[in-house]
């Protein structure tokens, strides 16, 4: 089935008054990180006198650094034993406190970053936790909580910063990428196979969630498939750490795929931008695609597509919710991260699949 998107935006309160300084915690995965990007860029377009801060994890700065809209990153390893993490979060909160705020927004929600939010001694405090009324904020008078949980993960961060006076719209900012990337883009692409001329097709079986995953060996058979028809080059892609996963793809496509080596955010993002298509689960990929305007094959397992399908790009979503009983209601199976059977993605054929790639790649 493809997704309807329905745009429903949340009331946005007046702007606050002196705002010199914003302080955004944006703590993890890649997918999350791109979706907060429109209501920080909102946000510095509301203040534009602010100096604004983003907090991050390490891994995924790449996602905020070179934009005009956001002045500084700090990074923040949630990795390592919990010593460690204790060290990370003490060593921010003294620099939080030393950079006097006046707004936080908590696009993360967690409960660390709720009461570092109230730490920071911020005037103004909004966000994600407890549907934006936790204890630690102090703009819940202003607050529409339903809206927390209506459409497209973008549509939530957006109305999480409503109350502080923000008016963001849907959209995915681009990843800035330079000629230099565009061109070992093309490289990387050309080198990794047979097939100039042809269209390119990226697969990505990697899911942080296993019940997200579609068997590795319908991702081998996919690439026999388009290679066959439409005569597509079928280049697999994979999270770090994860090339092992990529090279039993490629052993079973019969020589139909190639895997491409691991990269970094802009170097995936500049593939994407050269790449005519990307068939994927719902993943951080799969944000990052839709950030560089990458038509995509979706292959949604037990979440509802509502959350992730992209109103303003070209996307076939796959989704078989009706596959498995257990699926009772709500936007995420009860068996979300512990699923035993993976009845909803693996309902998913590989015949169903190319036929959506054929359908996007005709235009």
């Amino acid at each position: 089935m493809a997704a309807v998107h329905d745009e429903q935006g949340s009331d946005t309160g007046a702007p606050l008054r002196e705002v010199r300084g914003i302080l955004v915690f944006s703590c993890n995965l890649l997918g999350d990180s791109i979706c907060r990007l429109p209501a920080i860029e909102a946000a510095k377009d509301t203040y534009r006198e602010a100096h604004l801060v983003v907090v991050a994890d390490p891994v995924y700065r790449e996602v905020f650094e070179g934009r005009s809209f956001i002045d500084e990153v700090w990074p923040l390893s949630r990795r390592g034993s919990r010593l460690r993490q204790a060290q990370e979060w003490l060593g921010l909160m003294r620099r939080v406190r030393r950079a006097r705020p006046d707004l936080v927004l908590d696009l993360y929600g967690s409960k660390r970053t709720a009461f570092a939010s109230w730490v920071s001694g911020a005037r103004f405090r909004t966000g994600l936790h407890r549907d934006g009324l936790s204890r630690w904020y102090n703009l819940a008078d202003r607050v529409h909580a339903d809206a927390l949980h209506r459409g497209h993960i973008i549509e939530r961060i957006n109305a999480a910063v409503a109350p502080a006076g923000i008016a963001a719209r849907f959209s995915y900012c681009r990843i800035p990428i330079g000629d230099d990337e565009r061109t070992a883009a093309r490289q990387l692409l050309g080198d990794s196979g047979p097939g100039e001329g042809e269209p390119i097709v990226l697969l990505n079986p990697s899911a942080r969630v296993s019940a997200k995953r579609w068997p590795i060996e319908r991702f081998a058979r996919l690439a026999e498939s388009l290679a066959a028809r439409p005569g597509a080059r079928c280049r697999v892609i994979t999270a770090p750490g994860e090339q092992a996963l990529a090279q039993r793809a490629v052993a079973g496509s019969r020589g139909a795929a190639a895997a491409l080596p691991e990269m970094s955010i802009r170097m995936l993002a500049a593939v994407l931008e050269e790449a005519d298509l990307l068939v994927t689960g719902d993943t951080g990929v799969l944000h990052l695609s839709a950030a560089m305007g990458t038509p995509s094959v979706v292959l949604a397992g037990p979440t509802d597509p509502l959350l992730f399908a992209n109103p303003e790009g070209r996307q076939v979503i796959l989704f078989h919710r009706e596959a498995c009983e257990r699926w009772e209601g709500g936007e995420q199976c009860a068996g979300y991260n512990e699923c035993p059977d993976r009845r909803c993605i693996e309902a998913i054929t590989v015949d169903e699949a190319a036929a959506a790639v054929q359908r996007l790649l005709r235009g």
